[in-house]
């Protein structure tokens, strides 16, 4: 691999600056008198009456050498007074005469042992022993007068590393040795005479680890060493999106395979999209090739200030969404440069629709200047991003959206280097392998019923769910009672004329289930009819399969102010009864009816609504809520013209989902099975004719 192979020391003289041994700065020592000796009547005796407060010519008188450079009382005073912590020697937190200064001048009259220390030692010193009062004591003793200490006599040289005692790269990547410094108590910096050891191994690296010496001795022969880790991994695998050239002569040039498309959505056009065209097709958004002085050829967004929402998409091309669960736990980077207007960005990333990571709101850019942004992928994950189906690399946009002008660089999917981990599914998509489990054929409904037409249908022929019909959600939110899914749009998937709701045990976004959830909000909604649903449950401890509707005001006044109707429900544990069951406020209470799950429709003779279909009705009037299994009756529910019951007047639409855990059915347990599947075979709603 190719490495660059630098042993950065200059900055290292930078922090240290070498000194010569004369140059060492100055310590506090016991030769008070600065005459280069140590003796207990002239040095000992002055920090003896110091310390009992003697001052002028008492301090001094017969106490200072003929060789004396301190001899004037001041001067002496003043010194003691600046250093008189260092003269605590017992350790006890104060200095006094009969303690700290007895134990400097016994030791200056050479006694040891127990002579050193009987009568000396306060009764809370921390330094009670011969042994220890006299290391303290050679802490501020040069005894040969060479300026340095008598502990730091003979000591080795001191090593530190500079950065960090541990480096991981990545295999190809550059290693810049961040090198040591070195001091020495008497030779001052070493640093210059630091020898490296282990450069050299790492210039044919491979994936493993690697250990730099850094050695060094003094003037005496005193040796230290110190060693750094360097830890080289695999190379990372990466997925370029987006990167500048020296020269292009159209945006898609800057493109990398399998993204073919350069695209924005514009709410000027309701949300519609223009590709391949610089925006031409879109009235609040554009982009083209810019000449950036750093860069190269990099692409530059423009958004109108119409003040619309308009957002740049980077997609793949006719071969389709691209599985990216290599990338799991890995990074989505980009560089970001503002040239005018709010610098405030935010991005996402698309799976097929309609799943999405959500929008991400990201540190506000530095005008003129690059930015580069690192995304987790997890937590795009989290948000719902199926790695599995990615058709955009990134999704971008300036968060204002008016009058900002940005350029972009260096798009580009970072896998980990510890693999994708848990976060990734490991298990097939769901539909793969699909066998078709056959079910009992059971009930079969009428086409048609006096008085009523049929208003809207879906019966699942074809390949793809009819998205101008249905919604798929994608969230994790646990639906208010505490389920344990996530929602994803590819749990539910056609087959054989068929709708199939998928719920698996697998890790995703954070929960251990999946499943699917579809509504008909804002695509189909109405009041009153006949709802006709044949299918077949799924089973088992913790499964709670649900084909209900809720008011359509629901995003307005919430829940359970919108009224909500179950169609039918069914405990996965106890599949031979569905439960049908209305919700509403009354007087400011949430209310039921029926008030426990008690009744429902139970089969009889061994059936369940696992093994064989069953058509799930139910006739909503003005005045009356009516449920029906196969065709017979088993639930009433009277709307009266309480106002707490108005909700049931109003519009409402269809909910299909399967759930796992929650209040109500309990958590799965080691006898429930997944994948588990709600098969439903069509949906019809009736209203009035009029005949």
């Amino acid at each position: 691999m190719k490495q660059i192979l630098r042993l950065i020391l200059c900055g290292a003289l930078g922090w240290i600056n070498p000194v010569a041994a004369n140059d060492t700065a100055q310590v506090f020592t016991l030769d008070v008198d600065d005459n280069g000796e140590l003796a207990p009547l002239t040095d000992g005796l002055l920090i003896l009456r110091h310390l009992f407060g003697f001052t002028g010519s008492a301090l001094i008188e017969g106490a200072v050498g003929e060789n004396s450079k301190r001899t004037d009382a001041s001067a002496i005073d003043a010194h003691l007074t600046a250093n008189r912590s260092a003269m605590d020697i017992d350790g006890d937190g104060e200095v006094r005469p009969l303690t700290d200064g007895l134990l400097i001048l016994r030791h200056l009259f050479g006694f040891a042992g127990n002579a050193l220390i009987d009568g000396a030692v306060g009764a809370s010193a921390e330094r009670g022993t011969s042994a220890v009062v006299v290391a303290q004591l050679q802490t501020l003793m040069d005894t040969d007068g060479d300026g340095i200490l008598d502990s730091d006599e003979d000591q080795p040289p001191v090593i530190a590393l500079i950065g960090e005692a541990s480096i991981t790269l990545v295999e190809g990547d550059d290693y810049f040795d961040p090198g040591a410094t070195a001091l020495d108590p008497e030779d001052g910096g070493l640093t210059r005479q630091i020898d490296v050891f282990g450069l050299d191994a790492l210039a044919t690296a491979v994936p493993g680890r690697y250990i730099i010496r850094y050695e060094v001795a003094d003037s005496a022969g005193n040796a230290t060493a110190l060693e750094r880790v360097v830890i080289v991994t695999p190379k990372v695998q990466s997925l370029s999106v987006l990167a500048a050239l020296p020269a292009a002569d159209s945006p898609v040039n800057l493109l990398s395979a399998p993204f073919e498309v350069i695209g924005a959505f514009d709410a000027g056009i309701d949300y519609a999209s223009c590709e391949n065209d610089g925006g031409a097709g879109c009235p609040n958004i554009n982009w083209k090739l810019v000449s950036d002085s750093e860069r190269g050829v990099v692409l530059e967004v423009s958004h109108s200030g119409a003040g619309k929402l308009a957002g740049l998409y980077l997609k793949t091309g006719p071969a389709g969404p691209v599985d990216l669960s290599a990338y799991g736990r890995g990074t989505l980077e980009f560089d970001v440069k503002v040239t005018s207007g709010d610098p405030s960005i935010k991005m996402k990333v698309d799976c097929v629709y309609p799943c999405t990571s959500g929008d991400f709101v990201l540190a506000d850019a530095s005008p003129d200047v690059w930015v580069s942004y690192v995304v987790e992928v997890d937590d795009l994950v989290a948000k719902g991003l199926e790695l599995r189906s990615i058709d955009t690399g990134i999704v971008i946009w300036a968060a204002e959206f008016t009058n900002t002008v940005f350029q972009l660089d260096n798009v580009r999917w970072r896998a980990n280097v510890e693999g994708p981990g848990d976060t990734a599914n490991q298990l097939d998509p769901p539909g793969t392998g699909w066998v078709n489990p056959n079910p009992i054929a059971g009930f079969e409904a009428p086409v048609s019923y006096p008085g009523y037409s049929l208003a809207w249908s879906d019966e699942f022929i074809g390949d793809v769910l009819n998205t101008e019909d249905w919604n798929l959600e994608v969230n994790g939110d646990g639906g208010g009672n505490n389920e344990l899914q996530f929602y994803r749009a590819e749990n539910a998937y056609l087959r054989e004329g068929l709708l199939i709701i998928e719920a698996r045990e697998e890790s995703f976004a954070g929960r251990d289930y999946t499943s699917a959830r579809l509504t008909t909000q804002d695509k189909f909604e109405f009041t009153y009819g006949r709802i006709d649903i044949r299918a077949a449950m799924p089973t088992g401890q913790g499964v709670w399969p649900a084909l209900w509707m809720l008011g359509a005001n629901f995003p307005e006044v919430g829940w359970p102010q919108s009224g909500e109707i179950d169609i039918v429900e069914l405990l996965g544990q106890e599949d031979d009864r569905v439960y049908g069951t209305v919700h509403w406020q009354n007087e400011g209470n949430k209310a039921q009816y029926p008030n426990t799950g008690a009744g429902g429709k139970k089969l009889s003779g061994g059936e369940n609504y696992h093994a064989q279909y069953h058509v799930f009705s139910l006739v909503w009037q003005e005045t009356q809520l009516e449920w029906f299994v196969d065709g017979v009756s088993y639930l009433k529910f009277d709307i009266t013209d309480n106002a707490n019951l108005a909700a049931f007047r109003k519009a409402f639409f269809l909910i299909f989902n399967v759930a796992v855990g929650g209040n109500w059915p309990g958590s799965p347990d080691q006898s429930t099975r997944f994948p588990q599947r709600m098969l439903v075979d069509y949906v019809r709603v009736y209203q009035a004719s009029g005949d």
